[in-house]
């Protein structure tokens, strides 16, 4: 729980100190969003620091993508400080006529994405102890349910969805009505046993905060993700990609609400899950 802390305090700003560390990268533009100042880029490695991955990085203005297209072959400066990360000085290399759209992700109308006040189907999934864990084992109580994977480097995704995870579960650690659910979407890697080594220690004391494995369950993490919207790809590949969302699930497995990205408050969520609880009794 100790590094728990000291990492929020990071993000949080409270750290004196403004270190930041540039990175060269390459890779191919696939989205740019404007309203959210956001480019979606299939990325090469990044030495020393990341795995090819397609990601979304966040830009300071609009101005830095002005010239950029989809499918633009570019080379960009990657900025990562304690807290927050940006993508700046985009150059255009050259072009990628055929995208590769994802072919790994699933379109099935198996897997069909819920609407708000509709309920989710039961899944099950594994816990750090690699005991069977379904939506049913939280019946009766509030979950709020977020994806990551242990590999990702970007402090402003995974790494700060997981501990906003922990303020809201200290939050709530003496309300038996509410559970934080951490769903990992790398059914290759994360194991149960690398699961328990990255956020063991955190979690540890917080029976009310879960993290879950979804390696040999992968037909259930595909009922689950695509009914919430949280949509991942290159797995197999080992060229992650993913947008970031969360929810909340009702006693009744209802899904409630969804939070999009990574720009969600942990006092906000608090505050939410307080309010449905008050109004439901």
């Amino acid at each position: 729980m100790k590094k728990l802390i000291i990492l929020l305090i990071i993000l949080l700003g409270s750290s004196c100190s403004d270190s930041k560390k540039i990175y060269d990268v390459t890779g191919v533009v696939l989205d740019i969003n404007l309203a959210n100042k956001k480019v979606l880029v299939d990325h090469d490695s990044i030495p020393n620091f990341m795995m090819p991955m397609v990601m979304h990085f966040n830009i300071e203005n609009k101005n830095v993508v002005k010239s950029l297209s989809k499918n633009d072959s570019v080379r960009f400066k990657f900025i990562i400080t304690e807290t927050s990360s940006y993508a700046t000085d985009f150059n255009i290399i050259g072009r990628r006529i055929n995208i590769d759209d994802n072919d790994d992700f699933w379109e099935d109308d198996e897997y069909s994405k819920k609407e708000i006040g509709e309920k989710l189907s039961n899944v099950t999934l594994l816990n750090i102890n690699a005991n069977a864990t379904s939506l049913d084992d939280y019946s009766g109580k509030y979950v709020f349910l977020s994806f990551i994977f242990t590999r990702c480097p970007v402090p402003n995704m995974c790494p700060a969805v997981v501990i906003k995870n922990g303020v809201i579960a200290r939050n709530f650690k003496d309300n038996d009505n509410v559970k934080l659910v951490m769903v990992s979407f790398d059914y290759l890697y994360d194991t149960p046993q690398i699961l328990k080594s990255f956020y063991g220690s955190s979690i540890e004391g917080f029976p009310n905060w879960d993290v879950l494995s979804s390696v040999e369950k992968v037909s259930d993490l595909y009922t689950l993700s695509s009914e919430i919207g949280c949509e991942y790809w290159g797995i197999e590949k080992n060229n992650i990609g993913h947008n970031l969302r969360s929810a909340l699930i009702g006693p009744d497995k209802t899904l409630l609400k969804i939070w999009e990205g990574d720009d969600w408050l942990a006092g906000s969520v608090t505050n939410e899950i307080e309010n449905y609880i008050k109004f439901s009794q």
